[in-house]
């Protein structure tokens, strides 16, 4: 038990990292935080679609998935944006960005599936 606890912890300062990694890239590219949660959560949803398909449930999906992709994702992040854009009175922006993150999740989670039975097979 302890062991799965030291790879989902292991995995989840991987992602972590990655997901400060391309907040740094996008402050760079000057452009907008909410794009890159965007971008975090549609690859990260891509991602488990993809490990979900092609990795057998062993402490390899543990890494991958609750570690690195639970790391790396930020739904958290995501919710506190969608409430700011609200309480600035950017309204039509934040329902966008609110449809945009769940459309494409789950549009990415399903491509991620459709490549991982593909990769397996």
């Amino acid at each position: 038990m302890l062991k799965n606890f030291i790879i989902v912890g292991c995995g989840g300062a991987i992602g972590s990292m990655l997901r400060y990694g391309v907040t740094l890239l996008f402050i760079v590219l000057n452009c907008s935080n909410n794009i890159a949660t965007l971008c975090v959560n549609v690859i990260g949803s891509f991602c488990m679609g993809v490990i979900m398909k092609c990795v057998d449930a062993t402490p390899w999906t543990l890494f991958l998935m609750i570690g690195i992709c639970g790391g790396f994702t930020t739904f958290s992040t995501f919710s506190v944006q969608s409430v700011s854009l609200i309480q600035e009175g950017k309204h039509m922006t934040a329902v966008a960005y609110v449809f945009s993150m769940v459309i494409l999740c789950v549009a990415f989670a399903a491509i991620g599936f459709i490549v991982g039975q593909r990769i397996r097979h």
